[in-house]
């Protein structure tokens, strides 16, 4: 069993594999969403729904995504 302590600053992302692949193939955008999600308070809806819908070439699949941001 693993676990892991939250600390200020970290964000729990859940996702299908619509985002998740992108995530994974394509650096840029996590470093994208990263440097949006990183500093001060976590995004409005309308911003996260936006930043999650970042266009990748060659990624088209629906996405749906959740997060929690430790304060």
């Amino acid at each position: 069993e693993q676990q892991g302590v939250a600390r200020p600053g970290d964000t729990l992302l859940l996702c299908s594999g619509g985002l998740a692949e992108p995530l994974r193939g394509e650096p840029a955008l996590a470093k994208e969403l990263a440097e949006r999600w990183a500093p001060g308070d976590p995004p409005g809806l309308a911003a996260f729904l936006a930043d999650i819908q970042l266009r990748v070439k060659g990624y088209a699949d629906d996405r749906t995504a959740a997060a929690v941001w430790e304060a």
